[in-house]
């Protein structure tokens, strides 16, 4: 009895009930943004661009149009309340919708509509020539908003060019993988999250010099391609670009997830969104081979056994950060499922305790120069100091 009572929840009505909270919110979306206008409180529409990317055939190009987008304060000295005020405004995002954006990138260019929660996507043709430099820029402009004004109505996006030299990809997950959460510990998590800022906020021990040296070719340029995928709402893309900034960690386009009650978005689709993103990823770029980085307190173990499954002569090998390495416990049971579900495809996947070891085992299968090894565990130890103090509940 209970299954079908479980069965009929997941086929009738969890999606009824899905859509019709989804009707209501963006029905009350419209409402607000009526009252705004009646009462001259609409706002000044900008741009805020996410990162793009540019594969062999197309350029990637994304962002979002709000009244209210976040703005570039000093950080250093933020206090908890002026921290808390920039989460709460981060999540009462004012969105435009239907803002026309023309999107320009060397001699392409193309016009997409902003969709009801404010977001963009334009997808142009590669130009041929479209130089060799690692980051380039494209310019984003909106082009029938009446109260665009010359100073905000225009922006620009970094667009990371993947050169033919890469070796492989990296798709990388953020909380508790570059970013602690301090998710083994309540009180820490809730002080990290809500009065926390970029600054405030640690990296992994070591993950800036790891992630530098698998990011660089034989003469330290960058080469090869990091993607950040997060089950993070976008409304926190500033803080996380902000943190790769002020952590030194490579720069790389930040896919996260909209916010919202439909079944595709923040509340109702857990983090199998994630796979979604790492099919595109590697479709998109379908002469690389790919390492995958995630941790053992989320399901990245569970999604990347799957991407390995799909493409097993694409994945090269799949890192699970121990978000508690100092003993054996349930994650770690479950990851071990995992592990042997990528062997039996032929793809390695390992349960880490640090940078040091992914260097380690990295170095093991080449894809790592011996002579990094030294600076990632002299990196770590510089960051084990200095996250003693922030991680402090």
């Amino acid at each position: 009895m209970r299954g079908s009572l479980n069965s009929a929840w997941r086929t009738e009505w969890k999606p009824w009930l899905t859509r019709t909270t989804a009707a209501a919110d963006e029905l009350a979306d419209k409402g607000i943004r009526r009252l705004r206008k009646r009462l001259g409180r609409e706002g000044v529409p900008k741009i805020q661009p996410y990162v793009g990317y540019a594969s062999s055939g197309s350029v990637q190009l994304h962002g979002r149009v709000l009244t209210n987008p976040p703005t570039g304060s000093d950080l250093r000295h933020h206090r908890w309340w002026d921290n808390l005020a920039d989460t709460i405004r981060r999540f009462a995002s004012d969105e435009v919708p239907g803002v026309e954006i023309e999107a320009t990138y060397h001699d392409q260019r193309l016009s997409v509509l902003t969709d009801a929660e404010g977001y963009f996507r334009a997808v142009l043709p590669r130009p041929a020539k479209s130089g060799d430099a690692f980051w380039d820029v494209a310019k984003l402009r909106m082009t029938n908003h009446p109260k665009a004004r010359r100073q905000s109505d225009q922006a620009v996006a970094q667009v990371m060019n993947v050169p033919d030299e890469a070796r492989f990809g990296i798709i990388s997950d953020v909380d508790d993988t570059i970013l602690h959460t301090g998710a083994t510990d309540i009180a820490t998590m809730a002080k990290l999250t809500f009065f926390g800022n970029a600054r405030t906020r640690a990296p992994l021990d070591g993950v800036a010099k790891l992630y530098e040296h698998l990011q660089s070719g034989k003469d330290r340029r960058p080469i090869n391609p990091i993607f950040y995928v997060s089950s993070s709402p976008w409304n926190l893309h500033d803080l996380l670009e902000d943190f790769l900034g002020l952590n030194g960690i490579p720069f790389g386009p930040l896919l996260l997830r909209d916010f919202g009650i439909d079944e595709a978005k923040f509340i109702m689709s857990g983090h199998d969104h994630k796979l979604e993103k790492a099919r595109r990823l590697i479709k998109a770029f379908d002469r690389l081979p790919f390492l995958l980085f995630g941790d053992s307190g989320q399901e990245d173990a569970r999604l990347y056994a799957s991407v390995a499954r799909e493409f097993p002569d694409r994945i090269a090998g799949i890192f699970i950060r121990d978000i508690d390495p100092n003993g054996d416990n349930d994650h770690d049971e479950k990851v071990d499922r995992y592990v042997c579900q990528a062997a039996e495809v032929g793809v390695p996947m390992y349960l880490v305790a640090d940078s040091t070891q992914v260097a380690t085992i990295a170095i093991d299968h080449g894809w790592l120069s011996a002579t990094a090894l030294d600076s990632i565990v002299e990196a770590s130890k510089r960051d084990k100091s200095r996250s003693k103090g922030i991680l402090q509940p």
